[in-house]
């Protein structure tokens, strides 16, 4: 058993490897974004051009002046901005550049998954679903795209991984490492602070790390979020990471919201809020008053029709864990999007039953891990690739309930 186990991780996780990484590069030769500086793309797109024209951090400017922004999590423009620094590329080139780094740490992710999955499979079993894992068709395309979801799925197995080592072994260098990442999880997706807050509060609960050990990552998450902390209370004299709350609750609760939210504030059935919003004093608070604003409207909204806000949400949740049933995203419905996705949420739906069943404190902490990723992004809005999110945890439980239904066959014919 022991040769057998050596000789996997000699051959065949190099292979996996290997093959991962030319699956992700063929794809995207052929479906990368195409473009990178264009402000009409998207706000990273912005940022990177004001950092690296301006050393500024800004998406808006007024007077010509930029005002510092608060809105988007930093982590993902500085690694933008980082790649560019390093490699001192331009234009297209650089673009390649953010997209090569972005292959290898998706392929080294799959690795990844396959170091948690030893936490509870054979290696046999981690290696059939590092490789379900590696060539599912959303996880292929994502390293291709300039999106945050790059650095948040490596960010999160790393969150996983090191939690898991932790609850081992209570050792300096798994407290440092575990500690980074959240703090780098939690300046990458604005979210993710109300997860790290309530897991260390699960571990408290549990008694799973000794107090002095929980203060050094305590202290050591707030090294790592104090720089931009710090930044923020400089400029708008308040404690804060992100200013997009208000605008994100709106997003995804407001008259004309679906699964995937509505943003238009400027659609004709949204005149108050455009006009509220264009009456702004254009300053440096103006991010801050702007989302203040949004979540006025969609505070209103909330109670306004609480019935209509906790359907839609939980519509959100089904449509998270297993499908959109009206998303108007281009190619949602594509036979190798959509497939993938919808059979593992059947399979892994009975095996949550079977899975978070077992008394096991690592199963505990992956069962909490996949809910507040569940509800959390519930109550804003669920985009297609969200789901690479919880994808990873609903293969383990899938295949856990296969393994469990294939024992249960034979010991019955046997």
């Amino acid at each position: 058993m022991i040769r057998a186990n050596k000789k996997i991780k000699v051959y065949l996780i190099p292979l996996l490897i290997t093959l991962s990484f030319l699956s992700r590069f063929i794809t995207a030769y052929f479906f990368k974004d195409v473009d990178l500086y264009s402000t009409s793309v998207n706000e990273w797109n912005i940022l990177l051009h004001n950092l690296t024209e301006y050393k500024s951090y800004s998406l808006y400017t007024f007077n010509n002046e930029f005002i510092p922004s608060v809105f988007m999590p930093p982590i993902y423009p500085i690694f933008l901005y980082l790649v560019k620094v390093i490699t001192s590329l331009e234009g297209v080139n650089l673009l390649y550049a953010i997209i090569f780094t972005q292959i290898l740490l998706s392929t080294y992710s799959v690795y990844l998954f396959y170091e948690i999955n030893q936490n509870f499979f054979s290696d046999k079993l981690s290696l059939i679903n590092s490789v379900i894992f590696s060539f599912i068709p959303l996880n292929i395309y994502a390293s291709g795209q300039i999106s945050s979801i790059n650095l948040q799925i490596i960010f999160s197995l790393l969150f996983l991984k090191f939690l898991f080592l932790l609850i081992d072994k209570e050792k300096l260098t798994y407290i440092i490492s575990f500690s980074i990442i959240s703090g780098l999880l939690i300046l990458t997706r604005g979210e993710f602070i109300l997860i790290f807050i309530i897991i260390i509060l699960f571990t408290v609960f549990k008694n799973q790390i000794k107090l002095n050990n929980l203060v050094k990552i305590l202290l050591i998450v707030s090294l790592v979020i104090s720089p931009y902390v710090i930044r923020n209370y400089v400029h708008f004299n308040q404690v804060m990471l992100v200013k997009s709350f208000g605008y994100n609750l709106w997003k995804g609760n407001n008259e004309l919201s679906l699964v995937q939210g509505y943003s238009n504030y400027e659609n004709s059935k949204f005149k108050k809020l455009e006009f509220k919003i264009n009456s702004l004093e254009k300053n440096k608070f103006y991010e801050i008053n702007r989302d203040n604003i949004f979540l006025e409207e969609a505070k209103n909204n909330l109670t306004n029709n609480p019935f209509r806000y906790f359907s839609l949400f939980l519509k959100k949740i089904f449509s998270f864990y297993f499908i959109d049933l009206n998303s108007s995203y281009l190619n949602y419905y594509n036979f190798f999007n959509i497939s993938p996705a919808i059979i593992l949420a059947i399979l892994s739906f009975p095996g949550l039953f079977i899975f978070f069943k077992k008394k096991n404190i690592k199963h505990d902490y992956l069962a909490l891990y996949l809910f507040l990723n569940l509800i959390i992004f519930s109550v804003f809005f669920i985009l297609p690739r969200y789901k690479l999110i919880i994808l990873p945890i609903q293969l383990m439980i899938a295949t856990y309930f296969i393994a469990n239904f294939i024992k249960k066959i034979t010991s019955k014919t046997n």
